[in-house]
């Protein structure tokens, strides 16, 4: 079995406190830690290349752009 490799992950040791309020419900789109994580390049570029291996976007030559597979 293969061991993945969560090594893109070690930036987020370094993040500083990030604020939550327990009163409200927890929002992804409005999280202060999900900004931080995916503005991170190591977290963007694991994420960049998943998408890529995984053939959910494509590179197109002849455009020279990137678009969502379907």
């Amino acid at each position: 079995m293969k061991k993945l490799d969560y090594s893109f992950l070690e930036c987020a040791r370094q993040m500083p406190p990030m604020k939550h309020i327990k009163s409200e419900p927890f929002d992804i789109t409005q999280s202060e830690v999900a900004k931080w994580l995916v503005s991170q390049p190591d977290i963007m570029q694991k994420i960049f290349d998943m998408a890529a291996n995984h053939h959910v976007i494509t590179y197109d030559v002849k455009t020279q752009t990137w678009r969502g597979a379907e």
